[in-house]
This record gives structure tokens, C-alpha cells and sequence, in this order.
């Protein structure tokens, strides 16, 4: 199967996997071999669809390497945050059932260590009009995606905790998917802002990390509820909220740096990425251009660079499956990611007018020499925004990915 955005469907094309409907993630809108027709491809943009897994001879290999199970546990924490949050906002006890976003949280973790890195992609399978759940739900899958990598950097910097409590990254899932809890109950230029965007009233948008904390202190783990209160602060200290810390003696104001918990650093970066994503998205513009934009001189001294480092790594700028266009005109499939160079991954030539005899065309690993180079990724130029990493990223003693079981 291959990865087509919704906008290239085609009449006759063949669904490879069901589609969850937006309203009901335990149902399928469309089940697996549904052949497309014009009606339904519409009815897929209205659903705010953004890709779809199509059958296409040759590529079937992909089918073990891209389970269903990080979708639905995706698709299930968007609904659950969904239909919570407005319970949770208003301090409704019977809306707020932590052991349950604990269980959610540790089936994404297993999904991940089930799947490995071939499950990552960065996209959200569908929109909602209230953008502030699916960015949390997004938020909080980056974030397990980027934790997971970075199982040592987390053990050096959780070193005063016990090495099961380190490598457990519930309450970094849970601090995600809540950390913008706060914005449901402010006006919808807020709501729908990211802080690089500009708000229009910067002094309420700054308020939303404290009135989440406060609604949630003593109702989730501290940990968790660092991340809601710290997912703005910024690795040099210009972040927000300005909080007067007591250092021997000395007064200064804010954190920064490696006293900002590394779960609020975790979070700090996807959250940002996720925001240009979208950004990205409604611009018309490919995912690579957010992952470009993180190493923006505009973003410079934000992250944590371990952090920033993992997340450049680990969430690819063309998942597996996606179809692009190269410099030499052909057209490829995404088979093999590349995590030291993500913008050259190993691709599959498409055969035109490809049969089951006769599937597919040559591999080729876009990181050899004289290799051709991606151009497109759909009907979308990505040429300007290809990127390689910075080299303590590349370098061999890079924190690589590595599995974490949740603790139960």
C-alpha cells in the first residue's frame, strides 16, 4: 500500500486500510478494498481527511511495516480528550478520570513499541474545526514518539528518581494532551493561536500555561502538571510564565536550561512543531516546511538541542509510504526512512501503468552519491525546504530510539 493525499485520489483507487469515522473511532467509515468513487473522495474532504492508505501492486511489503494500531490509538486519544476537556475545564470531577487517560496513554506506548520507528508520521489523520483537540492529541504523540527516543537523556536528566520511574513516560503523555486545557475556556482567537503566531491579546494567551496548572494541581501527578505549567518556557530563559525562583538566597526570574523538567522541554518542541504543522497545512505548504522552520534562525536558543536534536530525527519529513516526485521526473514511494538524513530516504520507483506482474520500479537510496533529489511530495514543491541536520545530530553518539515499556 501507498500513502495518497486526499487531493491526488482518484476515482477506482482502492482503500488499503479502513477508515475510522471522525465521530465514532471504534467504527469504520470505509472499510479496506472500498473502491473510491467521485462522491466518496468529496465526502473525504468534508471529514477533513488529509491522507489515505491506497492498494497498489508492488508495494504490499509496506502492509506488515505500517499497522493499523497507531491509528486507532491515535483516533481514540483525540475522542477521549474530545469529550473530556470541557468537563475537566469547568473542575467536573466526574469528567476527570485520570486511571483512564493513564490507560490510553500506556496503549499509545505499547502501539509505539509494537510498531518501532517504521509507525511514525507526523500528520493527523483527520482535522476538527476545534483545532485545540486534535493539537493536543497530536502534542501528546510527538511527544511519546521524541520520549521514546531519548530513554537515556531522560535517565541522566530524571538521575534523583528510580530508573523505573525515569523510563516511564505516562505523566509526559498526560502533561502533553492536557498542556493546553486552559484554552477551551478563552475566547477563539486565543484558542486556535499558537505563540509563534502572534495573539492578538498576548497577556490572556501567556495566562493559559498558570490557569491550566492551577485547575490540575493535585489532580494529576507533578510531573504532568510541570509540563501544563512549563510547556512555554524556553531552553534560554525567555519563556513563559516568568516565575520568581529562590536561589541560594538569590532571586532570579524564570528557569531555564536543564532546570526546566525535561518532560516541559519534551513538550515545549513538539508542541511548537505541531503548531507549524498546522500552520503549514492551512497555508498550503508540506509538513518538511515545519520541520525546516524549527531550525529557523526565529527559533534559535528555544529547544533543548538534545531534544530538538531527537524530534529532527525520529518524525520524518516524508513518512513511510508517501509518494514524491524526484529531480530525474520519476515518480517514488517512501520505503526505508533515514533517520541520520531524513530528506533522502530510500524510495521505490512507481512502474506507470504498474500490474501485479509487473509492480515496481527500481530502489534507490536518495543518500548515494549522484542520487536524484525529492522535489515533490504530492502536487506540493518541497525543494526549497529540504534540510540536513545539524551534526552533533548526524554524529554517531546521537541519542538514538530506543523502546520504553509504560510501568504498570
Amino acid at each position: 500500500m501507498i500513502r495518497v493525499a486526499v487531493d491526488d485520489l482518484e476515482p477506482g483507487m482502492v482503500l488499503a486500510t479502513p477508515l475510522p469515522h471522525p465521530n465514532q473511532p471504534r467504527i469504520a467509515l470505509l472499510k479496506a478494498d472500498y473502491r473510491l468513487e467521485p462522491d466518496t473522495i468529496e465526502q473525504l474532504r468534508k471529514f477533513n481527511f488529509r491522507f489515505v492508505w491506497i492498494q497498489h501492486p508492488g508495494f504490499d511489503f509496506l502492509d506488515s511495516q505500517i499497522g493499523s494500531t497507531i491509528p486507532e490509538s491515535r483516533a481514540g486519544l483525540y475522542h477521549g480528550i474530545k469529550t473530556s476537556f470541557t468537563g475537566i475545564a469547568h473542575r467536573s470531577a466526574g469528567a476527570f478520570n485520570l486511571q483512564e487517560y493513564r490507560t490510553t496513554i500506556s496503549n499509545m506506548i505499547l502501539a509505539l513499541v509494537a510498531n518501532g520507528q517504521n509507525s511514525v508520521w507526523a500528520e493527523r489523520i483527520m482535522e476538527d474545526p476545534e483545532e485545540l483537540f486534535s493539537h493536543s492529541a497530536n502534542v501528546a504523540y510527538l511527544a511519546l514518539v521524541v520520549g521514546m527516543s531519548l530513554r537515556e537523556y531522560i535517565w541522566t536528566e530524571r538521575r534523583y528518581t528510580s530508573i523505573a520511574d525515569a523510563a516511564d513516560l505516562t505523566n509526559l503523555g498526560i502533561g502533553a494532551m492536557l498542556h493546553d486545557l486552559a484554552k477551551l475556556t478563552m475566547p477563539p482567537e486565543i484558542r486556535h493561536c499558537h505563540g509563534f503566531e502572534k495573539p492578538v491579546d498576548l497577556d490572556l494567551y501567556r495566562q493559559h500555561p498558570e490557569r491550566g496548572f492551577n485547575a490540575l494541581r493535585g489532580r494529576i501527578d507533578p510531573t504532568a502538571a510541570a509540563v501544563v505549567l512549563h510547556h512555554h518556557q524556553r531552553f534560554d530563559g525567555e519563556g513563559f510564565p516568568k516565575l520568581i525562583r529562590k536561589d541560594n538566597e538569590r532571586i532570579s526570574d524564570g528557569i531555564k536550561g536543564h532546570r526546566i523538567h525535561i518532560f516541559s522541554r519534551i513538550v515545549a518542541a513538539v508542541n511548537t512543531l505541531d503548531g507549524l504543522m498546522n500552520a503549514a497545512h492551512r497555508r498550503g505548504k508540506p509538513t518538511i516546511a515545519a520541520l525546516a522552520s524549527m531550525q529557523s534562525p526565529a527559533f534559535s536558543g528555544a529547544f533543548d538541542p538534545v531534544v530538538l536534536d531527537a524530534a529532527l530525527r525520529c518524525i520524518p519529513p516524508f513518512a513511510l509510504g508517501t509518494c514524491v516526485t524526484l529531480s530525474d521526473g520519476r515518480r517514488a514511494v517512501v520505503v526505508d526512512l533515514r533517520p541520520v538524513t531524513p530528506c533522502q530516504p530510500k524510495v521505490q520507483v512507481i512502474n506507470a501503468g504498474a500490474t501485479p506482474e509487473d509492480p515496481a520500479g527500481e530502489e534507490l537510496d536518495l543518500a548515494e552519491p549522484g542520487a536524484p533529489v525529492i522535489t515533490a511530495e504530492g502536487p506540493r514543491s518541497v525543494r526549497e525546504y529540504l534540510y540536513a541536520l545539524p551534526e552533533v545530530a548526524a554524529a554517531d553518539d546521537a541519542p538514538q530510539p530506543q523502546p520504553v515499556q509504560p510501568t504498570r
